[in-house]
């Protein structure tokens, strides 16, 4: 791992063999921002702290203990957003140029959110001038390369000994407007699979019946169908299958005061028997 003034660019945790091969990945917990950051924009660190999906590498910190790879980041991602490909950039950010294959007409570039994010909502813009690509780069090749390096090594090492590879890539959701509610109801759970071309559609369905029979609303693909990691990564055609998991802040987190809520333990209790429980199902299927 490359260090970037003492910090490595991700976290790997691991202990033992999986029972099956699945690797965890968690790219928006990270929440550490360099103090380069702070000379420039005029946001403070709650600011930041609110764009990340807070605290979702501790809601699984016992995946590594039941064999389970949990990839995380370190680095906030107002600094640099790791679910997005790494040409995903904002041309008007910047005063010098950038490369030929930037995706400049991206979606998430168009509102702001491109790998290097514009601004954190529509009314908070986080730079108070234009960058330098030059230096900015650095984000990309001292965090952002490095971390997917190591995502992709787990997923290979997964296709090579065991034939197949599943990635959950693990995200965390604001409360939703009421048009993307079901049945007035918000969603505790949002699994993404890229409407379907990144995995096998049986992982979510399993997925969604057990998370449903503890008790939980779940959607699939509504409102969000997954980013670059389950796009990048899922391959059902090489046996490499990807998935998002969503989960409402409002199960565990407390928004205001930017720490866990009184049910955290609980939740992070009902997904180790969550995860136990989608383990047990996944050698039945033919992936």
């Amino acid at each position: 791992m490359t260090a970037v003034k003492n910090y490595p660019p991700f976290l790997l945790e691991k202990s033992g063999k999986p029972p099956f091969p699945v690797v965890l990945s968690s790219p928006h917990s990270g929440t550490f921002y360099p103090e380069r950051l702070f000379h420039l924009t005029d946001l403070k660190l709650s600011d930041f702290q609110r764009y990340e999906d807070a605290a979702v590498d501790r809601l699984f910190s016992f995946a590594p203990a039941m064999g389970l790879p949990l990839l995380s980041a370190v680095y906030g991602r107002a600094w640099v957003d790791l679910n997005r490909y790494p040409l995903e950039l904002d041309p008007t950010m910047f005063s010098d140029s950038l490369p030929p294959q930037t995706m400049s007409d991206s979606v998430r570039v168009k509102y702001g959110f491109g790998v290097i994010a514009r601004q954190l909502n529509a009314n908070k813009l986080i730079y108070r001038e234009k960058l330098r690509f030059s230096v900015e780069q650095s984000r990309l090749t001292d965090i952002h390369f490095p971390y997917h390096a190591a995502l992709k090594d787990q997923i290979e090492k997964n296709l090579a000994n065991y034939g197949k590879s599943l990635l959950l890539d693990l995200h965390s959701m604001p409360v939703l407007p009421a048009s993307f509610l079901m049945k007035d109801k918000m969603p505790d759970f949002v699994l993404g699979t890229a409407n379907g071309a990144a995995c096998a559609p049986e992982l979510a369905e399993v997925a969604a019946n057990i998370l449903q029979e503890m008790g939980f609303v779940v959607t699939i693909n509504l409102p969000y169908s997954g980013a670059y990691t389950t796009v990048n990564y899922g391959r059902p055609a090489i046996h490499s299958h990807a998935m998002q998991i969503e989960i409402g802040r409002h199960l565990y987190w407390n928004e205001e005061q930017y720490m866990p809520s009184e049910n955290f333990n609980a939740l992070w209790r009902k997904l180790s028997i969550f995860t136990d429980r989608f383990l047990r199902v996944l050698p039945d299927l033919k992936l």
